[in-house]
């Protein structure tokens, strides 16, 4: 590399840029560039960067090398930072500057920040917090079920999905690598992965039915409780963990054919058998021995050994001297323990012996071993209490036990040879049986779990797997055993499948894009290493050769390592040897230089650990127990053996002692385990999670900059990272390396629309050519565009500036306009002010013009004034002596005016007297005459009206004979209609008798008409001779007057006697006009009597006429039929209005008692109905005779008045949503089992053709009552006709529906269920209403459209209400009908329950639709005219996640708003059900919206938030014009959040304003958004101490604060509503329709309602008869006013 490659690189560090140093406390730490020098003709460079410290001082850190110095690496540019915008990125991947440091500083923010998952690559980073964090609740879990991995922000859940859907999608097995050190999270995290599977997708296992599904549930139920009891027995607290494993577990948990879980299965690796003999300080032994001693029973205390005990007493557990674990309570941890065993399987009985063995290992400890020297034997006391109690417990020989604990056996060819054991070596046995029984009964344990997980079943290949390794991390500690060598040697397997499958990776990503000119990226391998422990002579093999010799020991082993792997002179660097390394101090030690660290082993106690074997003859001992569950533990083999015995059979070796094949040593199991598992892992897909220990002290949230770096390094992040810089690290696809590097190139491209792929491709060569000289530094693939390490900063860093640039001109041109208007302001407020000024004065000058004009017009005014004054006062005088003259003038001419006035009133008066008193006499006269004639009139009156009456009561007497007649000869017509010739002959008799009768009639009718005729002549010849009486009078009046000046004398006598005489004559007159008026309204109910019997005969002959003429031909049908029938088309209007007059003002339920025969009668004589035969079909009508029947409403609630209307919006509270856990089959086997099956009811009662031709009348209630009653036909037209046929009327725009022609199933069967109700028929409102609901719910399970949901729904809830309307306004209160209110009742509540259905299946079918629409239409929409938020996210678009332009709009969510609402008012859905439903999706906008918003950094970002707010605003002007709310308030926190995205968050000032405004969110929200908000560009990005204060203010209630909105859980929820009052039924019957039952029934109900109408009709008619009869027959009025006559001079007044 020449110094003009070197030069670019430099011109990167321009003053102010950020670069890491190496520091010994903080590992690497950041400062800021201050001076740089390149000397390109000296190839030299010097940089000098300064930073400031914590205590506020200046530390400098220098830079020199020359150029020759960085072309070969031997120095190294110091790391740059990476710009704020990228701070705190979830990917480390995608890091402009990919370095060490610069993962370190990421990883360090985003912990800071709370975000303990970071993705590197493939690899997950989870970084322990040591505190409980809100990211594993069940709302977080089903947020990540089913979304892509890079979705959402990076967790363990994302990894487990992948895998899910890797399994699914690739039909591949998986594996989730779960690694790290001890104490950095392992266990938590593999628990959580297995929390996952057993929860997130087991909705796929409800499907395969009840039992299936309870299996399964079992099966994740017990996966969940392994943990408990695994940690218990394998777990125990080490120096970096509280709750550290000392095994390693692969958990596999199988799925069917179906990806249900259906199994699982642990395999388990390297039990840490040491520890439970040895303990370093500060340790403990494994858990279940501490939890043993704090909980066992009190019962089984003395049994075991316990009562009084503390794990001070057992030799086991003081060892390490820590028997408490803070914050951990033993006793609980204990019963979890115990309950986790019961749901895995084991038994009372079993747990009580695994605690026996338990404490019999704790008394094994105690056991105390005496020999004072080699020459003596070791020996045991025969009153040891401790082994006593070992052999009590586990029921073994006593004698043989204490034996063979301190004696072996050596066996010979031809003797068995008995020794005694030194102290030292029998300690050694006895801690060997212990180690021995506790591994069985571990493995015993595992089995077991494993029987129960997979059902007992055989261990055959499941159809797919998803593994789950929780294996111990690299460790190195002071001392390291044969037990570090194998966990190490495990990691390094682990290490180099993963370094060879990052690899993979990379180069395939190479290949599919068809990159040119680059080679294999080459890594570091660490086979040589792992030659070193598991090669033929590595050392593994040394050790089992040196076990295997009878005088093997730990320092012949160790020398056998040096001269194998440390001879003299430097190895070769690819040989294992180069890995081994022998100490200068020490014996007996080595060390290997592992791929994270150099790990110094000690060799002592090598050889024992590797054997690890317990004599035959103490095996014997245990084996021959009488335990039934230690006989259990110990009847399995070793895994060792189990695997030696599946191996190939060896050559014979000379036959050299009789001793029994030798038992596979701890190493030789290990490594073959360690095979099976490689194997399984290279045969899946991997997945990788590194868990890393940020400090050592266990504290929450501290941060050990040094120690994590260590790690990083150990588990092989920063080798992925290498990796990925040896090639090119840095990629983007190409639409958005053209979108957002295009200003680069001068001038800046604008792409087609619709380019190819070579023209996008030739676009960005062009852009990179432009921003780079050398074409090394990046390739152009097939969709994407690589960079080498820091190019893509570099590219950055030239758009950074080419945008300042132009922010730059901008500002310039801006700032310059701002001045220009500037200056031209000051200019015209310069001119304003010299017009104001000059307009000033000038004003002035003219004041004092107008001053002196006015005080010249005041002495003007002032003279005036008083000229005029003086001449006033002088005219008043004048006029005051003129009026007083003329004053007394006129009172002299009044007074004598006065006194003629006077003399003229008292003539007058005088004269008017006179008068006046001859008149009186005149008047009394005159009335005296009149009275006495008017009584004699009065007489003869009555007289002749009471014969009339006679003659009246006979005529009615006959017209009831005639009637009775006739009503017998109509019975017989209608029961002989079967014989047309018979019939026809007496109808021609009937109507020849008719005929006669009504001649008769018409003849008595005429002759009682010419009596009242001759009657009235009578009274005007009466009349007449009155006249005659009074011209006559009028004379001797004339006569009278001439006398009256005569009888002034006796004029006051006779006038008291006149006064009494007139008021007896008044008093009789009183009693004449009552009588009169008595007569008159007799005659007028035998002339209304009459009238109405001709209608009747009128009316009566046209049917028998069209029944008469029925047998014959249509051509030959009478005119007088068509006249019948025109007069009944003609009354149609008036059935309507009596129809009205019944239904509109509610519902007649009462119970009313069967008609009688004569009152049949007399109703069919009113007005007999006419038969269906005769009305012509509906298609023989004429279209115009059609269309109205087809628009006609059978019901007047459309006219009814507005009144009635207005009080069909009243309604009474009823509450909906019964008990829903009975189901439609329990309520139709309540019905009995003739009522089971309504739809073979449907179709079995009347075969549908014969509906067609068969028509129905009803003449009766007797028979509506047997038709409701027997006949099934009307339930079958209920199902068949108006819900199975159905076909749900579409939205036209050609043709409008009213309520009646949609609405027309819910009120015929309500009309059915009424008058069922009235008949007190409670059976049969049990079948119908079950019936109907069992087809409504089929009809509408599958919810095919919306349509068919809006229209039952509306249909479902008018039915209810109509059945609660009349149960309302109709409450019985008899015995008798407490059978049918039951029925109602019931069928309210199964209505109520099938409308709660078909409500919820509605919406959940609407939710499945709509929440595809929220993401893209509400928030990653971009709707805002002229604003693109599509920057935001675009460094986590590197991996092809992030928003793109999305193909749905905010205008489709509206669109779809407008389709239900539009739909719902066209089916007429209830106001509060529609604005319910609209809650609904109002609510689901925001819960769906807030979790993805709040989940995914890519849309946390303050120009996405302003897109959103405008999509919410444009959804919240739809609700306002359509009055919806969301009332669950989480639209309200959708918009808050928004708002929080677009604040301001730079101060602690910044942060009040945020919790004020965002008052509806909670702290642990805001602190998330907080934590993964995406800065853009020229936005400060959120510093540390607005995190510190708002992780402060979120610390009291994050425990229980939620971060994800609870989503609306549907079948946790009732439906609440309303039922309407519903004025009147509509029994409106579309024409296409056949149902002839119900249309008879529908007739009946409207021939009774006209039955009613004419009868009201009748008496209104009768009524205006008798106020005719007194103009007709010239009856004088009567004045009431003044209780006499009016009299006129010349007659009487009419």
């Amino acid at each position: 590399m020449s110094g003009n490659s070197i030069i670019p690189e430099l011109k990167v560090y321009a003053k102010g840029t950020k670069a890491f140093f190496v520091d010994d406390e903080l590992a690497w730490v950041q400062a800021v560039l201050k001076e740089k020098a390149v000397n390109e003709a000296a190839g030299t460079v010097s940089m000098q960067f300064e930073r400031t410290t914590s205590a506020d001082e200046v530390k400098e850190y220098r830079f020199e090398a020359t150029f020759d110095q960085l072309a070969k690496k031997a120095k190294v540019l110091p790391p740059l930072c990476n710009p704020p915008l990228l701070e705190g990125i979830d990917d480390l991947t995608n890091l402009s500057h990919l370095n060490e440091p610069a993962v370190l500083h990421n990883l360090q923010i985003r912990y800071e920040m709370h975000n303990i998952y970071t993705y590197s690559g493939i690899v997950l980073v989870a970084l322990n917090p040591f505190a409980r964090v809100p990211l594993y609740s069940q709302d977080t879990l089903e947020a990540y079920a089913g979304r892509m991995r890079g979705e959402l922000e990076p967790h363990l859940f994302a990894i487990s999905e992948d895998a899910f859907q890797g399994m699914v999608r690739d039909k591949k097995n998986q594996t989730i690598i779960v690694s790290g050190e001890s104490g950095a999270g392992k266990t938590m995290s593999a628990k959580y992965i297995m929390r996952y599977f057993a929860s997130a997708h087991e909705d796929g296992s409800a499907q395969e039915g009840d039992k299936l599904a309870g299996a399964i549930s079992r099966v994740e139920e017990q996966i969940l409780a392994t943990n408990p009891v695994l940690e218990s027995f394998g777990n125990a607290k080490t120096t970096r963990n509280d709750n550290s494993s000392r095994f390693g577990k692969f958990l596999e948990i199988r799925f069917n054919e179906r990806h249900a879980i259906e199994a699982a299965y642990i395999r388990t690796y390297l039990l840490e058998r040491s520890r439970l003999v040895y303990q370093p300080a500060t340790e403990r032994n494994y858990h279940v021995f501490y939890q043993l001693l704090a909980a066992v029973p009190t019962g089984e205390r003395a049994h075991l050994g316990l009562e009084g005990r503390t794990w001070e007493s057992f030799a086991y557990l003081a060892l390490g001297g820590s028997g408490t674990i803070e914050g951990v309570d033993d006793a609980a941890e204990f019963r979890d323990t115990s309950a986790a065993l019961d749901v895995i399987g084991f038994s009372a009985a079993q747990k009580t012996q695994i605690h026996e063995l338990l404490a019999a290992l704790l008394h094994v400890g105690n056991i105390a071993v005496a020999g004072a020297s080699e020459r003596v034997g070791a020996s045991i006391a025969e009153d040891d209490g401790a082994a006593a109690t070992v052999v009590r417990l586990l029921g073994i020989d006593g004698a043989l036990f204490r034996k063979w604990l301190t004696k072996r056996q050596i066996v010979t060819r031809s003797e068995k040879i008995v020794s005694n054991m030194t102290r030292a070596q029998a300690l050694v046995v006895r801690d060997s049986v212990a180690k021995f029984v506790y591994a069985h009964l571990f493995d015993f344990i595992v089995r077991t779990i494993n029987v129960s997980l997979t059902g007992g079943g055989v261990q055959g290949a499941p159809a797919s797997f998803i593994g789950v390794l929780d294996i111990y991390g690299f460790e190195h500690f002071e001392h390291n055993s044969i037990e570090q060598i194998c966990i190490n040697k495990a990691n390094e397997k682990l290490q180099q499948n993963f370094n060879r499958h990052v690899f993979k990776l990379e180069q395939e990503e190479y290949q599919r894009e068809q990159l040119a000119n680059w080679t294999f990226v080459d890594f570091q391998d660490n086979q040589p290493c792992i030659d070193l422990i598991e090669g033929r002579l590595g050392v593994l093999a040394l050790l089992d050769e040196e076990s295997r010799l009878q005088q093997g020991s730990d320092a012949t082993f160790a020398e056998k390592l040096y001269k194998q792997f440390a001879p003299p002179g430097r190895p070769d660097p690819e040989t294992p040897a180069a890995f081994f390394r022998r100490p200068r101090f020490g014996a007996d030690k080595f060390t290997i230089r592992h791929y994270a660290h150099d790990v110094t082993y000690e060799a002592d106690g090598f050889i024992e650990k590797n054997k690890d074997t317990v004599p035959d003859e103490i095996q014997n001992v245990l084996k021959a127990t009488s335990g039934a569950l230690l006989a259990a533990v110990l009847a399995a083999p070793e895994p060792g053996e189990q695997q030696q015995q599946q191996q190939p059979a060896a050559p014979a070796a000379p036959k050299l002692s009789v001793r029994a094949a030798r038992k596979p040593t701890l190493g030789a199991v290990f490594k073959h385990s360690l095979v099976g598992l490689m194997d399984t892992i290279e045969a899946t897909e991997s997945h990788y999670i590194r868990c890393i220990k940020p400090n050592e002290a266990k504290r929450a949230w501290q941060w050990d900059a040094p120690m994590v770096l260590a790690q990083l390094r150990a588990c092989g992040v920063l080798e992925t990272i290498r990796i990925s810089c040896a090639g090119y690290p840095s990629r983007l696809p190409i639409p958005e390396f053209i979108h957002r590097y295009g200003v680069v190139m001068q001038p800046a491209p604008a792409p087609p629309p619709a380019a190819s792929v070579d023209e996008w491709r030739a676009l960005a060569s062009a852009i990179l050519r432009a921003a780079f000289s050398e074409s090394d530094r990046y390739q152009v693939g097939l969709t994407k565009v690589f960079f080498r390490a820091g190019m893509l900063a570099l590219i950055e860093k030239q758009r950074v500036e080419r945008l300042n640039a132009a922010a730059t001109s901008l500002q310039r041109l801006v700032r310059g306009s701002l001045q220009r208007a500037r200056f031209l302001r000051q200019r015209i407020a310069a001119r304003s002010m010299q017009a104001l000024a000059r307009s000033h004065l000038a004003r002035r000058h003219l004041r004092r013009l107008r001053d002196t004009r006015a005080a010249l017009l005041l002495q003007a005014r002032v003279r005036g004034h008083l000229a005029r004054h003086a001449f006033a006062r002088q005219r008043r005088s004048v006029v005051l002596i003129q009026s007083l003259v003329r004053a007394h003038q006129a009172r002299g001419s009044y007074q004598a005016m006065r006194r003629t006035r006077a003399a003229t009133l008292l003539q007058t008066r005088a004269r008017g007297f006179m008068a006046r008193r001859a008149r009186q006499r005149e008047t009394f006269l005159i009335t005296r005459m009149q009275g006495r004639v008017r009584v004699r009139m009065a007489k003869q009156q009555l007289q002749q009206r009471r014969e009339e009456m006679r003659s009246a009561q006979h005529f009615k007497d006959v017209t009831y004979k005639l009637e009775g007649k006739l009503m017998t000869l109509t019975r017989q017509l209608d029961e002989s209609q079967a014989r047309v010739v018979q019939l026809t002959e007496k109808l021609r008799l009937a109507q020849d008798e008719v005929k006669q009768m009504r001649q008769a009639q018409d003849a008595t009718i005429a002759k009682a008409t010419g009596s009242l005729t001759q009657r009235v002549g009578d009274l005007e010849q009466a009349k007449h001779k009155a006249d005659e009486l009074c011209r006559e009078l009028r004379v001797e009046v004339e006569a009278t007057q001439r006398a009256l000046e005569d009888a002034r004398c006796e004029a006051g006598v006779e006038r008291e006697r006149g006064v009494e005489a007139r008021t007896e004559l008044q008093k009789k007159l009183g009693e004449l006009e009552a009588e009169l008026e008595a007569s008159r309204a007799q005659l007028a109910d035998v002339k209304a009597q009459h009238q109405q019997q001709m209608l009747v005969l009128q009316q009566q002959g046209g049917p028998m006429l069209g029944q008469q003429s029925g047998a014959a031909t249509p051509g030959q049908q009478v005119p007088e039929l068509a006249s019948s029938i025109k007069r009944n088309d003609a009354a149609s209007a008036s059935r309507w209005r009596a129809a009205a007059a019944e239904l509109a003002t509610g519902y007649d339920l009462g119970p009313r008692p069967p008609a009688t025969a004569p009152a049949m009668a007399r109703q069919q004589q009113a007005l007999p109905p006419i038969p269906q035969q005769h009305q012509p079909p509906p298609h023989h009508q004429p279209p115009q005779h059609q269309q109205l029947q087809q628009r006609r409403p059978h019901s007047v609630d459309q006219a009814a008045s507005p009144t009635l209307i207005e009080s069909s919006n009243a309604s009474k509270r009823s509450t909906i949503g019964g008990d829903e856990g009975r189901t439609l089959a329990k309520m139709l086997s309540s019905l009995g089992s003739g009522f089971t099956n309504s739809a073979a009811l449907a179709q079995s009662v009347i075969p549908e053709d014969s509906l067609e031709d068969e028509v129905f009348e009803l003449r009766n209630e007797e028979e509506v009552r047997e038709m409701l009653e027997h006949e099934d036909g009307l339930v079958a037209e209920v199902l068949n006709e108006l819900i199975g046929d159905l076909q749900v009327p579409l939205p036209n725009l050609d043709a409008e529906y009213s309520p009646p022609d949609l609405l027309f199933p819910a009120h015929l069967i309500g009309l059915c269920v009424i008058k069922m109700f009235q008949y007190n028929l409670a059976r049969r409102i049990d079948r119908l209403l079950m019936s109907t609901i069992a087809r409504v719910q089929k009809k509408t399970a599958a919810f095919e459209s919306d349509y068919t949901s809006a229209f039952w729904l509306s249909n479902v809830f008018e039915l209810l209400s109509i059945i609660k309307t009349s149960m309302t306004e109709h409450q019985s209160s008899t015995y008798e009908y407490a059978e049918s209110e039951r029925a109602m009742n019931d069928g309210m509540q199964y209505l109520e329950s099938l409308l709660s259905d078909i409500y919820f299946g509605w919406i959940k079918d609407l939710q499945k639709r709509f929440v595809k629409l929220i993401i893209p239409g509400v928030v990653e929409s971009e709707a805002l005219p002229g604003f693109t938020a599509s920057d935001s996210g675009f460094f986590n678009r590197l991996m092809g996640t992030g928003p793109r332009e999305s193909t749905v709009k905010i205008e489709n969510v509206l669109s779809f708003f407008n389709h239900i609402w539009r739909t719902m008012e066209f089916y007429y859905v209830d106001q509060a059900i529609m604005r319910q439903i609209m809650s609904e999706l109002l609510c689901n906008i925001g819960v769906t919206a807030f979790n993805n918003i709040i989940m995914r950094r890519n849309f946390c970002s303050w120009k996405r938030g302003m897109q959103i707010q405008y999509n919410l605003t444009r959804i919240e002007e739809w609700c306002k014009t359509h009055t919806v709310s969301d009332t669950t308030r989480n639209l309200d926190r959708l918009l808050q959040l928004v708002k929080l995205l677009q604040l301001q968050k730079s101060t602690e000032q910044d942060i009040d304003i945020m919790f004020e405004v965002c008052d509806l969110l909670n702290p642990a929200q805001i602190k998330k958004l907080l934590s993964i908000y995406a800065v853009s560009d020229y936005e400060n990005p959120i510093i540390g101490p607005v995190m510190n204060e708002v992780t402060k203010r979120a610390g009291p209630s994050e425990k229980v604060d939620k971060i994800l909105l609870d989503t609306n859980d549907l079948n946790d929820q009732v439906l609440y509503l309303t039922a309407r009052k519903v004025p009147a039924i509509e029994t409106y019957i579309p024409p296409e329709f056949r149902m002839p039952r119900i249309r008879a029934l529908v007739d009946s109900q409207t021939d009774m309602a006209y039955d009613e109408e004419e009868e009201g009709e009748e008496e209104e008619e009768e009524d205006d008869i008798v106020d005719g009869a007194d103009d007709q027959y010239g009856v004088p009025p009567y004045n009431h006013m003044s209780g006499d006559m009016a009299v006129v001079p010349g007659g009487y007044s009419n």
